[in-house]
Order: structure tokens, then C-alpha cells, then sequence
């Protein structure tokens, strides 16, 4: 139950524990390591691993971790791009003023597709190369991304997470886990299945 803190010596109480009962029931598989129990070391490896979010790109502790690769991602296309002049907004209830000019791409990913209106206004996608802000409200259909000077036209693909916009990062911006970025895609989002 903290195999999300290596640190926390429950882990170590709770893996003896399960050992001493597991003695109970000679040949039956033992499966004790979640995501995080996989890392805590060999000791907690029993039988057989659930891995879970790993197997998707998700860090055992909730952040980007170099042993496990992005293996799940989600992509819109941009519907439309277009300057904002100073002063105007963009989204639900004006969730975004212009400072400057600015180049708004609209996107085809909103709250009706699992993008969290939560990443109004902190989230971030991968476009043309770069990081670039989500601005104004998260919407049911689309969502509106602040391009600043990079060339993004419509049809482009914009990365929500993948292997340029972690799951973790994207899960920590909405302030939740990525189990709940990968469980919020919704039936209308087209599914492709690689390798």
C-alpha cells in the first residue's frame, strides 16, 4: 500500500507479512508487486509482477522514471490557427487575455475525449517540437493552445502525452495520476494498436 515511497518501511512489513502467510499454501504462485513494488527490489518479486501503469509509461512513483518507456499516447489534430490581438480572449468565461498578439491553434480534444478540464489553465501539449500552454477553459470539443512563433498548421498532430509529453508531467499539471488520464478516454477517441 506504500510501495509509492521506497522510503516507507511499511513495505518492507508488508512483503514479510505476505511471505509468512504465502508459506501457508506451498506451490500456489505468490504475486505481491504492483508498479511500485517492481522496483522496490528483487525481495519483493515473488512469483509473478503486476506491473500495471508501467506496461503503459506511468512511473511506480507517479513521475517520469528512465526505465520505462512512453508506450500509450494521445494525439488531436489541429482544427484551425489564428492571431489573437491583444486583449481578447479565448475560451468559456474570457479563461484567457491576450497580453500581445497571439498564435491560437484550436484543437480536436476536449473533456468529451478524456482531456481534463483541469489542465485549465496549467496544462501543456507537444506541438511542432516544443512544450506550448493550454490557455483558456479545457471545452466538451476542443481545447486552444497558445503557439507563440512556431509554424503549426491545420491538419498538424498535436501530442497530449507520449513520449514528448510525459504521462506523468501531463498527470501532475491536471494535479491527478495518470491512471486517471489513461481510464478518462472516452469511447469516441479512435484507438490504434502498434507492434
Amino acid at each position: 500500500a506504500c510501495s509509492d515511497d521506497p522510503a516507507e518501511p511499511m513495505n518492507a512489513r508488508q512483503r514479510d507479512a505476505f511471505a509468512a502467510a504465502a508459506q501457508r499454501y506451498p506451490g500456489v504462485i505468490r504475486s505481491f508487486a504492483n508498479s511500485g513494488g517492481v522496483f522496490l527490489g528483487p525481495d519483493y518479486g515473488f512469483d509473478a509482477l503486476r506491473p500495471g501503469i508501467c506496461l503503459y509509461g506511468g512511473g511506480p512513483q507517479g513521475r517520469p522514471d528512465s526505465r520505462i518507456r512512453a508506450v500509450a499516447t494521445l494525439e488531436a489534430e489541429v482544427l484551425q490557427v489564428r492571431e489573437v490581438p491583444a486583449g481578447e480572449t479565448v475560451g468559456y468565461s474570457r479563461g484567457f487575455r491576450a497580453t500581445g498578439p497571439t498564435r491560437i491553434a484550436t484543437c480536436a480534444a476536449g473533456y468529451a475525449d478524456g482531456l481534463l478540464r483541469a489542465y485549465s489553465p496549467a496544462g501543456q501539449v507537444f506541438v511542432a517540437g516544443a512544450l506550448r500552454p493550454i490557455v483558456g477553459r479545457v471545452s466538451m470539443d476542443v481545447c486552444a493552445i497558445d503557439i507563440g512563433g512556431l509554424e503549426v498548421a491545420v491538419g498538424d498532430r498535436v501530442e497530449l502525452y507520449g513520449a514528448n509529453r510525459l504521462l506523468d508531467d501531463a498527470a501532475a499539471a491536471a494535479g491527478t495520476i495518470s491512471y486517471e488520464l489513461l481510464t478518462s478516454i472516452t469511447p469516441r477517441v479512435p484507438r490504434r494498436y502498434v507492434g
